[in-house]
């Protein structure tokens, strides 16, 4: 990778224990553009970072399978709009409203022992659980005076223990000698480890893309674990995603993810979807588990009966706070793990008051990352055999940052003219929707959504693996043309 220092260094730190020899003869150039993200952060080396060991694996599985070598280039501040790309999403022209992400209780606020608690309640069962607690209503004002009234840890205690979601800010040496800290300290950002022995499963070559005939099958929520199977889409993956259909979801946040997807209300926990969940399962690569860890577990999907049924399977699974430790099982969200870790004190260090990273750094960030372990266990697959199990964590990728705040550029805001360069328009079935482009430009394979965002559950009464491929040509997404053809309705401080 032809990058800074700093961009080197991170993606050596995300490769080296993935096993995995890329192709050489697949360069990636990066295009240094300016950063818009205001922190000491080094958010967009990050991204960039990221990306380019995603399109390195991408580019060796699309060279294994006779495609041949490629270039690809990364712009670095479209790299960064990627941990943002909800903030950039339109629906005929309208920004995509995520407000509830913006709600009162998600925020810092101080207790009586003079510490600070971060609290999210982005779901509606969540924020009036903690209002409940709180015995106060959803203002700023009533919950700082509700809050003042506790100790922190108390807070965190007991909310955590009504399955609410709360986390004490604690600076990153604090959460080092935490427990939860300590458990997942020695493990790498990206965890991948074969989990069972099976012969190796070598790629075909009749596809016309990388992942092309790779079938994924995914349960996952908000941003993070939906973010892999996009990134797996991107590349010509087949991927069905599976909602229960009664659950709290945040409609914007479904559709932004959902690009390159089926969408698919399953009740995993009723036989009647049990049943077909297994017979998709059959003929699928990649299942990925983005639930609070222990959920699809409990419901019958453990990895070990996962990989009874089907040989030679990858399995991803994502959490907030990691896979080890008293913490494993709890309910957490991006603001969480940037607090917990120490994220938002460094990032708030020259402020007048505490505040988070100004993007989902965790959020897509441990997506991009998820998608990184699911291509280099395909790789691994190729050539070794056996079934694979990856493992990320919002909170693994907010210690990885916590090395990385070297960041002292100048931010640059977004303008009209960057999202007419970044953003692409796509017809889809709830119209006209722009998103951020795919930031990998590959020189032969270009990443593209075969089928464009949509509705939750759209695809469930039509639900199957793809017979035939999707056509590689031409692009069905094409430079966006809204912002000088159209009246566009756009807030640019929607950002976390």
């Amino acid at each position: 990778m032809q990058g800074t220092a700093t961009q080197q260094q991170i993606f050596e730190e995300i490769t080296a224990p993935l096993g995995v020899t890329f192709d050489s003869e697949s360069p990636v150039k990066i295009i240094q553009q300016p950063g818009y993200i205001d922190s000491p952060v080094a958010s967009h080396d990050f991204a960039t970072a990221a990306l380019a060991a995603l399109g390195k694996a991408t580019a060796t599985i699309g060279q294994m399978r006779g495609l041949g070598s490629q270039a690809m280039h990364i712009d670095r501040r479209h790299a960064g709009l990627v941990l943002n790309s909800v903030a950039y999403h339109f629906q005929e022209g309208w920004q995509l409203d995520i407000s509830p992400v913006h709600t009162p209780v998600n925020n810092f606020f101080a207790t009586k022992d003079g510490r600070h608690v971060m609290y999210n309640g982005a779901y509606t069962h969540l924020r009036e659980g903690i209002l409940q607690f709180l015995n106060c209503v959803g203002e700023p004002e009533a919950i700082a005076d509700a809050t003042s009234h506790y100790a922190a840890q108390d807070l965190e205690d007991r909310l955590s223990a009504l399955g609410l979601c709360t986390t004490i800010v604690r600076d990153r040496e604090e959460w080092l000698s935490h427990p939860q800290g300590k458990a997942i300290a020695a493990a790498p950002v990206i965890e991948l480890t074969k989990i069972a022995d099976g012969p190796p499963e070598p790629f075909t070559e009749d596809a016309s893309r990388p992942l092309e005939q790779i079938r994924v099958l995914e349960f996952a929520r908000v941003l993070a674990g939906p973010t892999i199977g996009r990134s797996l889409a991107e590349q010509g993956a087949d991927v069905i995603h599976g909602r229960h259909p009664y659950l709290d979801h945040i409609f914007p946040f479904e559709v932004e993810t959902g690009w390159g997807k089926k969408a698919a209300y399953l009740d995993y926990q009723s036989e009647r979807d049990r049943s077909l969940i297994f017979d998709l399962l059959e003929s699928a690569d990649v299942f990925i588990d983005g639930l609070r860890h222990g959920a699809m577990a409990r419901a019958g999907y453990s990895v070990e009966e996962l990989t009874r049924r089907k040989k030679n399977l990858i399995i991803v699974q994502l959490d907030c706070y990691g896979f080890q430790g008293p913490w494993a099982e709890r309910r957490g969200w991006e603001q969480l793990a940037q607090s917990c870790t120490g994220l938002a004190k460094i990032h708030s260090a020259n402020q007048p008051q505490l505040s988070l990273i100004p993007a989902y750094f965790n959020d897509y960030g441990t997506g991009l990352l998820g998608a990184l372990g699911a291509t280099a266990a395909l790789i691994r697959r190729a050539t070794e055999g056996g079934s694979w199990l990856v493992r990320v964590a919002l909170a693994k990728t907010a210690m990885l940052a916590t090395r990385y705040h070297n960041n002292v550029e100048e931010p640059v805001p977004i303008t009209q003219e960057d999202l007419e360069n970044y953003l692409v328009d796509q017809e889809s079935r709830l119209g006209l929707l722009t998103r951020v482009a795919p930031a990998i430009q590959f020189e032969r394979t270009p990443a593209f959504s075969a089928r464009a965002g949509t509705a939750p559950g759209s695809d469930t009464l039509n639900l199957c693996w793809d017979t035939e491929p999707a056509p590689s040509q031409p692009l069905p997404h094409r430079p966006t043309e809204i912002f000088h053809q159209h009246q566009v309705h756009w807030k640019a401080n929607q950002t976390l």
